[in-house]
């Protein structure tokens, strides 16, 4: 990461709206932070750090990142929990950032191009290939009255719950089973459109494919995840309207009744 960390005070934002953040968990596990690559487009044209271009093998399309949550122990939300997600150039510049809510068995759909890369914030950075971070966590302000919010704060329907990325968050998700495993709280995949060039490249078009993959654990290091709401807060604060991704498409807030044991 190259910007440079600014120790900021997120909830200057926010006025005198109501703030609640809820404390860490003992146990917690250690997936909770997952990982993975984009590509849409180094067969044709080159990433920010050079690779590709025409004939090259790269991505060619746009990628579909889906996000599950398999898990409702928090009465306190519906079970909902938020999917904080940091999008990087390959230049390892983040770019952009958002906190999505994903409900109880739902599914949050997102576009690399449309939803994740669109609102670059540094010198519009190449949108080609990088790095996208999603780090699992309950939903880490409440805000007692409606205020106008920035657009990477997902909003858990009218409950006043909300996912900010830019900001300190618990991390908390997963329940202890029978108090020795701890089962992650998020899933995640990405759909992936390649192009392989073959040898001699003159010689025939692309080979086409399309791959679906999961991604990856990755942690614990407290340190970059530190980084990550910090470099988000300093996006968002001096990108001039950039620097924000969306959260496509998905249920916001769960209705469904909550079972207790």
């Amino acid at each position: 990461m190259k910007l440079h960390r600014l120790l900021l005070a997120p909830l200057a934002v926010f006025g005198a709206a109501t703030v609640l953040v809820r404390p860490a968990q003992a146990g917690v596990p250690f997936d909770y932070s997952f990982t993975h690559y984009y590509d849409v487009a180094t067969s044709s044209s080159p990433s920010a750090s050079g690779y590709g271009g025409r004939g090259a093998s790269g991505g060619i399309g746009d990628g579909l990142v889906r996000i599950v949550n398999a898990e409702d122990f928090d009465p306190t939300q519906n079970g909902t929990v938020c999917a904080m997600i940091y999008v990087f150039d390959d230049l390892e510049e983040m770019q952009a950032c958002c906190g999505c809510p994903v409900t109880p068995d739902g599914l949050r759909t997102m576009s690399v191009i449309n939803n994740l890369t669109k609102n670059f914030g540094v010198n519009r950075g190449n949108l080609n290939a990088g790095v996208i971070d999603i780090i699992a966590t309950n939903p880490n302000f409440f805000f007692s009255k409606p205020i106008p919010l920035p657009p990477q704060i997902g909003t858990l329907g009218s409950s006043g719950w909300v996912c900010d990325p830019s900001t300190s968050f618990s991390l908390t998700i997963g329940a202890l089973d029978e108090g020795t495993s701890a089962v992650p709280g998020l899933s995640a995949w990405i759909t992936d459109n390649e192009g392989n060039a073959p040898v001699p490249a003159a010689s025939k078009a692309l080979i086409k494919g399309v791959s679906v993959s999961e991604f990856q654990p990755v942690g614990p290091d407290p340190v970059h995840e530190r980084d990550l709401f910090d470099f988000c807060l300093f996006l968002i604060q001096n990108g001039s309207g950039t620097g924000a991704c969306s959260c496509g498409s998905g249920d916001s807030f769960s209705k469904a009744p909550q079972q207790i044991d």
